[in-house]
């Protein structure tokens, strides 16, 4: 497999977390609000290129490790981004932070 190609289905991994998250939500009654907010665009761009790099970086060796680094790396980073964003806006009077741009 060459870096390209291990580049790409990295890329491909960095946008199967997000690509899930609106699967889950299609027998919904509307269309997620989150998908209209230039917020969710940014960051699953920055995830492709997250995963991607993850893939180049560790040198996938053959399709499946190249996914896998690809689909880890933004999947945590965006697991814990969240997750943080979560839980400050149950707290009260609590202003946003660098992290809560990422969930909104």
């Amino acid at each position: 497999m060459t870096q390209t190609q291990a580049i790409i289905l990295g890329c491909i991994g960095g946008a199967l977390p997000d690509i899930i998250r609106i699967i889950k939500s299609r027998f919904g009654e509307e269309v997620p609000g989150f998908i209209f907010r230039l917020n969710f665009w940014i960051g699953f761009i920055l995830l492709i290129a997250l995963g991607g790099f993850t893939a180049w970086l560790a040198a996938a060796q053959d399709l499946k490790q190249a996914v896998a680094y690809g689909f880890c790396a933004p999947e945590i980073i965006s697991r814990l981004a969240g997750e943080t964003s979560a839980k400050r806006s149950l707290e009260p009077d609590t202003k946003p932070g660098i992290r809560d741009w990422w969930s909104i």
